[in-house]
């Protein structure tokens, strides 16, 4: 399906505006972006259930201390990443008013996984370390880092540049991210609490496990797409030359 004509996409939004582009974007992909986060969701959620007997809607107050630290170090080097990293790319070719194909984003979003999960990891563990301190410090770094993924994936830079240009992006603009932050937590909370409320049965039942994936997968891809379209609205205030999507090189390695 050929695309609308879509809006410049680094420009500065207020955060009803990012919100509503979002929705607008995948208005016109659907099958795309829901794609992009199910084939990652949809796996890890299933061996999640094969290893541990648990659905995604189960508590985690029935699993091990060791098994959630487990999951919680595979979503965060793994599922989040790769969704952010996916969901990046694909940002960046409906931009440039292409017809992003599935094949296409898959490869580029893999190639920057490595940076993206590194730089996703250290943040992390330094909003971890924050939050342990008296919380503010955590907040501040979530804030500061908001974009650290999206900067990964497409200035592939190195997880270091990453964290030093999210800082500089996000510079001056926390109440800004912080409203995007809470609106989106709060859209994605009703939305598993829903889930969570539907008569399903037991949990790791065939019902149970499908409405878990299926509502992960709209949280995960909702969520990953309200932090590109982010990362596009701090480039414009900040001044900042487009992104674009890195270019393929000929086999002997040299750019064009």
């Amino acid at each position: 399906m050929e695309p609308s004509q879509p809006s410049e996409i680094e420009r500065s939004r207020s955060v009803a505006q990012i919100i509503g582009e979002a929705l607008d974007i995948y208005q016109r992909f659907p099958l795309l972006f829901l794609t992009l986060a199910l084939g990652v969701i949809a796996p890890y959620e299933l061996v999640v259930l094969a290893a541990t007997g648990e659905g995604p809607l189960a508590s985690s107050a029935h699993q091990s201390l060791g098994v959630t630290y487990l999951l919680a170090l595979l979503d965060l080097a793994l599922v989040g990443p790769l969704i952010s990293a996916l969901h990046m790319h694909a940002v960046v070719l409906v931009s440039e008013r292409s017809v992003p194909r599935l094949g296409e984003v898959a490869l580029r979003g893999l190639r920057v996984l490595p940076v993206v999960a590194a730089a996703a990891i250290i943040a992390a563990l330094g909003i971890g370390v924050g939050f342990l301190a008296l919380i503010v410090p955590g907040v501040l770094l979530l804030l500061r880092w908001a974009v650290v993924a999206q900067v990964a994936a497409v200035e592939n830079e190195g997880w270091q540049a990453a964290l030093a240009r999210s800082s500089e992006l996000t510079r001056g603009h926390y109440r800004h991210i912080l409203g995007l932050v809470v609106i989106t937590v709060l859209l994605v909370a009703g939305i598993e609490a829903g889930a969570r409320s539907l008569p399903v049965g037991a949990a790791s039942g065939a019902a149970s496990v499908a409405l878990g994936i299926a509502s992960r997968t709209v949280t995960s891809s909702f969520s990953a797409l309200t932090l590109a379209l982010l990362y596009f609205d701090l480039r414009a205030r900040a001044g900042s030359p487009r992104a674009e999507a890195p270019r393929e090189q000929p086999p002997g390695g040299v750019p064009d």
